[in-house]
């Protein structure tokens, strides 16, 4: 009887929000199971809801789910002391081998992964992002050069980072808090601010997604100002249009609006350094200004968020369907319903294709208001 449980964990403090992001479920779907309106029956769905409240083996086992624990133990063989010592003498020695070309080479690959979590979504990719940070935290942990592990620390940021946010896009919150803590521990290990500022900043949306945005809004600001003077302009301008997100979030229109000034003014500037796991430029930064300032019903953004499709690259196939998202919402304000439906329908089918679980939850709140509008 999951409803009952649904109910249990209501009844102690836990929305349906929050179990609907731990499940990878819709809130509305949530709210059904618990009024019995909906049942689960299938393996598949009482899998995930159990992984995703971190149920017990027992309580697996009553579900008819095999328990995590007797799952690993039976995957590995006991070692005896001997063996382990060999083993860590071969990952040693296995380590001596990355160089110069191989590091480039891991780099590559999360650069990759990168260009294919754009085009077709997290789901897609999110196993071999998964075994690519295994492989890098393995070489990591074995490397005996200072100078490799600087290098290595610095691709595992950028890959953790990026599970991070593919982790959130999922609605796997927990799972984000806990990518986003390896990439900034390893950030810190490769001495590079940019990152670590990246990373942290990211973090914030797990916060937002957990319906904290002040608490957001503080950790990006709190970023920026730890790290203004050792990060690049882009990066900068990055953290203000966050905090101009958060801002709107925790409905601050004056501190939102200065955010977003501030940021135009950095994008303005030359941009000397290339950060591969940062796409912003007028065009992306346009499309964050209309999905902060239509929070507060500022139905000028259509501008912005017109110029902003026109000049999107088609390969944001996930970032298009959230900014077509803002623009149904826009063009919905202004009374033009049927065009705003038109973006609405490209809108979910692009969420569809990228499987992004935030995407779907934001089109559905704003189809329910356009169809009781019509």
């Amino acid at each position: 009887d999951m409803g009952a449980i649904f109910r249990l964990l209501s009844k102690h403090g836990i929305s349906q929000m929050r179990i609907a992001t731990a499940a990878g479920l819709g809130q509305n779907r949530v709210s059904l199971i618990s009024r019995d309106k909906q049942v689960v029956t299938t393996l598949t769905l009482l899998a995930r809801i159990a992984d995703g409240l971190r149920m017990p083996d027992h309580a697996r086992i009553s579900l008819g789910i095999a328990p995590r624990q007797a799952a690993r133990r039976s995957a590995v063989p006991e070692a005896t002391p001997g063996d382990e010592a060999a083993e860590l003498l071969r990952q040693i020695s296995s380590a001596r081998y990355v160089d110069a070309s191989v590091i480039q080479v891991l780099q590559g690959e999360t650069d990759a992964i990168r260009m294919l979590d754009r085009r077709l979504g997290a789901p897609a990719v999110a196993v071999k992002l998964e075994a690519h940070i295994a492989q890098v935290q393995a070489s990591l942990r074995h490397s005996l050069s200072p100078q490799r592990r600087e290098h290595l620390a610095q691709i595992l940021a950028d890959a953790a980072a990026l599970a991070g946010w593919q982790a959130i896009d999922m609605g796997r919150l927990p799972a984000a808090w806990t990518h986003f803590e390896l990439a900034t521990a390893a950030a810190r290990e490769a001495r590079n601010d940019a990152l670590l500022a990246f990373a942290a900043g990211e973090q914030a949306y797990v916060l937002l997604d957990l319906g904290q945005p002040a608490h957001a809004l503080e950790k990006v600001q709190a970023v920026h100002a730890h790290a203004r003077d050792a990060i690049p302009a882009q990066l900068r301008c990055w953290l203000y249009a966050a905090e101009a997100e958060m801002a709107a979030a925790a409905r601050q229109q004056d501190d939102c609006r200065a955010a977003l000034d501030l940021a135009a003014h950095e994008i303005s500037r030359p941009q000397a350094v290339v950060l591969p796991y940062l796409a912003l430029d007028t065009a992306h930064l346009a499309r964050w200004r209309g999905n902060c300032l239509i929070q507060f019903g500022d139905t000028a953004t259509i501008s912005d968020l017109t110029t902003a499709l026109a000049g999107m690259d088609g390969t944001f196939t996930r970032a298009e369907a959230g900014l077509r998202c803002d623009l149904a919402a826009a063009l919905h304000a202004t009374g033009e319903r049927n065009e705003a439906r038109q973006h609405l329908k490209r809108a979910t089918e692009l969420a569809q294709l990228t499987g992004s679980a935030r995407q779907r939850r934001r089109i559905t709140t704003l189809a329910q208001r356009i169809g009781t509008a019509a």
